[in-house]
């Protein structure tokens, strides 16, 4: 009988490699039920991509400097649906707050005012070793259609 190859080995390999070999944390999202919301995203909302735990923890680790606050507004402006915008719309100005950063106004220790982009990636020299890198796997998303579940 041939030996099949199946989907899901294929998937396992893989986050194998990026654990082990890339250094990569795994989180692992399949629920039976895709309203389910235990399983450690820490997602409040199955329509939400973002994991606004570890999102939260970069922005705070790569802008020591920003109010806790000011970083919690600033991701909130990045999680907004966007419902009004066109899908390409949309993607562009995510794309921009990821890259460029989001900006923010806040006072800094000493009641100066202070305006700079909130950084949630480093793209510098170090970034490969300052980043904290996830594989998600089987992540339930609920959109305008059935739910999909990502690979």
């Amino acid at each position: 009988m041939p030996n099949f190859i199946t989907e899901d080995k294929i998937e396992q390999a893989l986050l194998q490699r990026l654990q082990h070999v890339c250094g990569f944390d795994v989180l692992e999202c399949y629920t039976v039920d895709p309203a389910d919301l235990n399983y450690g995203s820490g997602r409040l909302d199955k329509r939400d991509v973002l994991l606004p735990q570890r999102l939260r923890e970069a922005a705070i680790r790569l802008n020591p400097d920003v109010p806790e606050a000011t970083v919690d507004a600033a991701l909130a402006l990045l999680a907004d649906r966007r419902q009004a915008m066109s899908l390409a719309a949309a993607n562009r100005e995510v794309d921009n707050l990821l890259r460029n950063g989001i900006p923010v106004r806040f006072d800094d220790a000493q009641g100066r005012p202070q305006q700079q982009q909130l950084r949630l990636i480093d793209f510098g020299p170090d970034g490969a070793k300052t980043n904290k890198f996830l594989a998600v796997t089987q992540l339930w998303i609920k959109c305008t259609s059935p739910t999909a579940l990502a690979d």
